[in-house]
């Protein structure tokens, strides 16, 4: 029998002396699934999904709150999908919380079910869907300040040369349930991309030929502007490995410090200080090796408003 452990610890200040403190999911899931895939954090609350059901959790007050999976028969008469994509958001124009449902019901041809649940009304209903032509990845959205944000691609041709791919942020404002599409810049584009919330900005990390680039995108009102951040040679050729990322699994945290904190694909963890152009490679014997993912959270007593179970 496997045994799946949820653990917090300080990311700001990671290293091989840090102390993982346990979080105890609630018993009643506890009885029913070992798996607790966790899908986002916002304002001190997890947003988990076990058993085809939903939860939202606040470790802080040990309080819980059951959410029905969405049937997307009933949202649009579709009997079967291949993955679905949650995004938890909290809209601060009507004090709610939203969990966003993507059901992909085809990633090849751009077919995708959207349905939006309020935690403040208690049900889910349907709404736009995806812009037409775009094919997400196969990440869960990042939450940022009222909106759920998706990598997508689209593929075009111009001036008759052959399709490529053009890379886009389609962006959900919860409070108006309206979808809106940000174009990322040819030089952000690369492989490795994928989206993340530090210090309450959204954050595009991607490999770019022999280059570890950061950027950060900002939010003006429904506009998004650009910001790069840091340019850097990819850790593997730092670290004597060339260009072969495949040794890194993914970034955990880019500290103030301009030094960024990966995970490796064996477990441990490689702090990289950009200044000083330094690795230090360190493991927790606290943090199996096995652990799938890492995610941002900060504990806090707020959101006692939502009706828990």
């Amino acid at each position: 029998m496997l045994v799946f452990n949820i653990g917090s610890t300080n990311a700001s200040s990671l290293s091989a002396n840090s102390q993982v403190v346990s979080l105890q999911p609630p018993d009643f899931f506890m009885s029913r699934d070992v798996s607790y895939p966790l899908v986002s954090s916002c304002n001190g609350l997890l947003c988990m999904v076990c058993s085809f059901k939903i939860f939202i959790w606040n470790p802080a007050i040990q309080k819980y709150k059951i959410v029905q999976n969405p049937d997307p028969y009933v949202l649009k008469r579709v009997k079967s999908y291949e993955s679905t994509l949650y995004g938890f958001a909290y809209d601060s124009i009507n004090d709610d919380y939203n969990i966003v449902c993507t059901f992909v019901v085809n990633a090849k041809g751009s077919r995708y079910i959207v349905g939006i649940y309020s935690v403040n009304n208690e049900f889910w209903k349907k709404i736009d869907s995806i812009p037409a032509g775009y094919r997400l990845f196969d990440q869960n959205p990042v939450s940022l300040d009222g909106t759920v944000n998706m990598m997508a691609t689209r593929s075009v041709q111009e001036n008759g040369d052959s399709a490529f791919n053009k890379f886009a942020i389609v962006s959900l404002f919860v409070a108006d349930e309206k979808f809106s599409v940000t174009p990322i810049p040819l030089q952000y584009c690369g492989s490795h991309m994928k989206l993340s919330n530090f210090a309450n900005r959204l954050y595009l990390s991607v490999f770019v030929e022999m280059d570890f680039l950061v950027c950060s995108l900002e939010k003006d009102g429904e506009l998004w502007t650009w910001t790069n951040v840091m340019k850097s040679p990819t850790l593997g050729s730092s670290i004597g490995l060339g260009n072969h990322n495949c040794y890194l699994d993914d970034i955990v945290y880019l500290k103030e410090n301009e030094k960024i904190l990966w995970r490796k694909t064996d477990g441990g963890f490689l702090e990289y200080d950009k200044r000083k152009e330094e690795v230090t490679e360190f493991t927790m014997n606290q943090i199996s090796p096995a652990t799938e993912l890492s995610i941002l959270f900060a504990g806090s007593l707020a959101s006692l408003r939502i009706p828990w179970d």
